[in-house]
């Protein structure tokens, strides 16, 4: 792993502040000093043309960053004409300043730059309004081979413009994005009504037809359980599929869709280009390496997705390799839920491997680069080392064993290998570049001693290679085509291409990608297991928390984390996000794909007054009311039903339009509203026990109009749930304080107990469960069948395997409540 970054070290905190002094925000320069080579060339820029002194607006700032990283091949002249348009104030954005270089750079060498033709080229001077918009976008579109024909076509054409000639991708890019959504729902609709619309083609249900069915025993129903939640106001509890709908539109536009074609990325010999391309026959490859320390957490869901998707959107193939070379935070159960996390998320590997398959392969190379000359057994501590490296300040020195022979090191390596030494007693370094201005570049550890046995090799290696040496060369050996990551690992770019160079191996082109952060919560896996051991939740699957086996089990559909990564998008830029931003994308993605039933939290019962005692009356009610084609289910209005406390209230108000004292209100989907005339209360609590009320018969001539519809649930036929729990945020502060434990709100989880609904639920349950298996099953079969297949170590119960029952739970029943 990387180290550790800290924005409060002395060293990084000057930098920090050396780029806030130009106008940049605050998070913008740390996430800028994050990254050596970033920060190196914007340094250079400020001390080359004087900048250091002066200080601009955030956007004139960001405009000197986007030089400093697109302009390093200009000469000083050519530099020095774009930044005082800068300074100026015509150049303002990021796109001006990329059009402005590519226009210097097509600028004959010796030839005066033509202002004109320069200000044409980088849109200085054009400043478009929001009312001049629609019109340059009709402009634009009729200048089209084909029109856009739904809201499918909106992200091409955002892309389209901004890769135009036209002057609208100089315009704001929001208010393009709202011009252009604004015409889109004039053509085909609200995007809601689109998606609905979508729905209702794919559908396949059946109308549901009522079945008879015997009341539900006791114990039947002491072992039903719904939990719901307030963030996506979900049961968990019904039925979607379990293979989601993998979005498409972050591999087809932006960053994305700029990487290089199979075998265009640059190796020091011709050969091992085509060694590559006769393995790959020019299908992508990529990996997703989860160390198997932990259950995945919400994060890991744009890694799967952006490292599986990008290579099913090319036809191509992904590997999941689990990084298991620290033989002491590893469990068996991690390696099985990663794999079962993979697979319900929607994606199968083409093969599972381990990176401790290739431990003779690298302890090989190892021995290779020693006698190179490109590493050393180094027997200083960890304190010398870190010394050694600048302590954390920078300008590092030679390790005293640095120059050791050759020989000497091999022999020193051997008996490493053989167990010769104590753990932390010695190790081997990588003999870098120490004049780099990267970190990374400082003599990295190759191996350490751990005496611990391994699950996989057992006692037979006493040396373990770490991250730095072990995750480029495994890329190589799998001929990895695009090694994807995030942004913490752009520093080990370097170190990562220097490895596969000093050993003359394939050398993988690795990009990186800001990762995925949610505000109000954390993702640390030492933090949650404390939360775990200390009893504040329940397991790393308590719903309140935000790993994906909790999400999984909230009831939150695969397809919901998938849409909300796509929502989102992929770019190098690090942000935060808001928990209330996610849980909008999963209300919205269930609205279009959960059906509804009726059921009641906190129940009170009704008695209807003015019919016979056998009452029943058929009631059709659709699973959606804006998507027919989920179909309907059949319930009885009867006599006695079931309303929720919070409907009914003892004294009415101008502003209330539930259930009072002589108030009407619609019951849905009923055939007649009703009429409370009276109500019964428990003397020792207080609590309503029963209201009783009339039907408004339709027929009668002064019969009431309600103002408002509520929700029911007939009382013969209800079925009672043990236990409804209902999920609110875990801390009361946002971020938590560092002494999170203290912060956790113990009304987080509210339980109710005596929650009813509508005896549908056995039907859609049992639907969905049978649709979810016969599609597993399927899923599994061709996944088998497609695979690779897995390195396997006979008799081992660790081993992951890949079986339909993965994909089939109590949160394949899922309905809104």
């Amino acid at each position: 792993m990387p180290p550790k970054f800290d924005p409060k070290d002395p060293a990084t905190a000057t930098l920090i502040a050396r780029f806030t002094n130009l106008g940049l925000a605050p998070p913008t320069a740390t996430e800028l000093v994050r990254q050596p080579k970033a920060y190196a060339a914007l340094g250079g820029l400020m001390d080359e043309y004087g900048l250091n002194d002066k200080s601009f607006d955030e956007r004139t700032a960001g405009a000197l960053v986007k030089l400093s990283g697109v302009g390093a091949k200009l000469g000083p002249g050519e530099k020095g004409y774009i930044i005082k348009r800068i300074e100026e104030g015509a150049i303002k954005s990021p796109d001006q300043v990329a059009a402005a270089v590519k226009f210097v750079e097509a600028n004959p060498a010796g030839t005066p730059i033509n202002e004109e033709a320069f200000d044409k080229a980088a849109g200085v001077g054009i400043n478009i309004t929001p009312e001049q918009i629609p019109e340059l976008l009709e402009s634009y579109i009729s200048s089209l081979p084909s029109p856009p024909d739904s809201w499918s076509s909106l992200g091409p054409l955002l892309g389209g413009i901004r890769n135009s000639i036209s002057d609208l991708k100089w315009a704001n890019a929001a208010d393009v994005k709202t011009s252009v959504e604004t015409l889109f729902t004039e053509l085909f609709g609200t995007k809601e009504a689109a998606a609905a619309a979508r729905a209702a083609a794919q559908a396949n249900a059946p109308k549901a037809k009522k079945e008879s069915k015997p009341k539900p025993s006791a114990d039947t129903l002491s072992n039903t359980n719904a939990e719901s939640s307030s963030s996506s106001a979900v049961a968990s509890g019904s039925g979607s599929a379990t293979g989601p709908v993998i979005p498409t539109n972050i591999f087809r536009e932006g960053f994305l869709s700029e990487f290089h074609k199979v075998g265009e990325n640059p190796q020091v010999e011709p050969r091992l280009k085509e060694q590559h391309l006769a393995w790959t026959k020019g299908l992508v490859h990529t990996r997703f390496p989860p160390e198997p320390n932990g259950f995945l957490h919400i994060g890991h869901v744009k890694a799967i997705m952006v490292d599986f998707g990008y290579a099913k959107f090319h036809g191509g193939r992904t590997y999941l390799r689990y990084d298991d070379t620290n033989p002491e935070a590893e469990e068996g159960r991690f390696f099985q839920s990663i794999l079962e996390t993979v697979r319900w998320l929607g994606f199968e590997p083409w093969k599972i491997t381990y990176s401790s398959d290739n431990f003779d392969k690298l302890y090989e190379l190892a021995v290779e680069l020693i006698r190179r000359g490109k590493a050393y057994v180094c027997t200083c501590d960890a304190e010398k080392i870190k010394e050694d490296r600048g302590g954390g300040h920078g300008n590092p020195v030679p390790c005293v064993h640095r120059e050791t022979p050759i020989e000497e090191s091999l022999r020193e390596f051997e008996r490493m290998k053989n167990g010769g030494y104590k753990e932390r007693e010695i190790c081997l370094r990588m003999k870098m570049d120490l004049s780099s201005g990267n970190p990374y570049m400082w003599d990295t550890v190759a191996y350490r001693v751990k005496l611990a046995p391994h699950h996989r090799t057992g006692d037979k290696w006493k040396i373990y290679p770490t991250y730095d040496f072990t995750h480029c060369l495994c890329d190589s050996f799998e001929n990895i085509t695009h090694s994807l990551c995030t942004t913490e690992f752009v520093p080990a770019r370097e170190s990562y291409e220097w490895l596969c160079d000093a050993l003359t191996v394939y050398k993988p082109r690795q990009y990186e990608f800001a990762r995925l952060n949610l505000q109000g919560t954390f993702l640390s896996k030492r933090k949650i297991a404390r939360l775990v051991q200390n009893g504040l939740v329940k397991d790393w699957d308590d719903p309140r928390l935000y790993t994906i086996i909790a999400l999984r089990r909230r009831g939150i559909p695969p397809g919901a984390l998938l849409a909300f990564v796509s929502e989102l998008g992929v770019t190098t830029l690090k942000s935060t996000t808001e928990i209330q931003k996610f849980e909008s994308v999963v209300r919205r993605y269930l609205e279009d794909s959960a059906p509804r039933l009726m059921m009641v939290l906190n129940p009170v019962k009704v008695v209807i007054e003015n019919v016979p005692d056998d009452y029943r009356i058929p009631v059709e009610v659709p699973l959606h009311p804006k998507i027919p084609a989920m179909g309907t289910v059949e319930t009885s209005f009867t006599k006695e039903l079931f309303i929720d406390a919070d409907d009914f209230r003892e004294v009415d108000s101008p502003d209330y339009f539930r259930l009072a004292p002589g108030k009407t209100v619609g019951l849905f989907k009923a055939p007649a509203p009703v009429t409370c005339v009276s109500y019964t209360k428990d003397p020792s609590s207080g609590r309503i026990t029963e209201i009783r009320c009339v039907l408004e018969h339709a027929s009668a001539s002064k019969a009431k109009k309600p103002k408002a519809y509520i929700q029911w649930v007939n009382a013969p036929d209800a079925i009672k749930i043990d236990e409804v729990r209902y999920f609110h945020p875990l801390f009361k502060s946002d971020p938590p304080p560092s002494d999170f434990e203290s912060d956790v709100d113990p009304n987080s989880l509210q339980v109710f107990t005596d929650a009813v609904i509508e005896p549908a639920f056995y039907f859609l349950a049992k639907k969905a469960i049978d649709d979810a298996r016969k599609e597993s099953e399927e899923r599994t079969k061709k996944a088998i069948e497609q695979s690779a297949g897995a390195t396997h170590v006979e008799g081992d119960k660790d081993e992951p395997v890949v079986d339909a029952d993965q994909l089939v739970g109590m949160e394949n029943v899922r309905f809104q409540g």
